[in-house]
């Protein structure tokens, strides 16, 4: 499931994917000038935003496998502070800070993406 905010200068784009007691847990921010985006779920003002152990292996990539309860707090949480204004410009200066380091080098495709994939049946 995709949901995704409006930023100034970026859209948010927050992903779950849900199985039985594990679900898959990412947040893409997209740059609104160039179409470039990044998984930012691992971003420091995220790890922090969500409460998240950032020396935890689970959260070290952009895709996170997470339980059921988990990921529907992440979601709740970051859809609350990307609501708010103030926390979407901070947020929102960061990315800029993050792209002008060049880290940024993946493109949407179109508008068929359907972003990253794991096999949750078995979780």
């Amino acid at each position: 499931m995709k949901t995704v905010i409006q930023g100034e200068k970026y859209n948010f784009e927050i992903w779950t994917e849900r199985g039985r007691r594990h679900s898959t847990f990412s947040i893409r921010a997209i740059s609104k000038d160039t179409g470039k985006y990044s998984s930012i779920n691992n971003l420091n003002t995220i790890l922090a935003t969500l409460g998240v152990d950032s020396d935890h292996p689970k959260f070290a990539d952009s895709l996170w496998v997470v339980t059921n309860k988990e990921a529907v707090k992440f979601e709740e949480l970051i859809k609350s502070d990307l609501d708010s204004p103030f926390f979407r410009h901070y947020l929102e200066a960061k990315l800029d800070e993050d792209r002008m380091e060049g880290e940024w080098a993946n493109s949407l495709p179109d508008s068929s993406e359907t972003g990253e994939q794991y096999d949750l049946r078995n979780s």
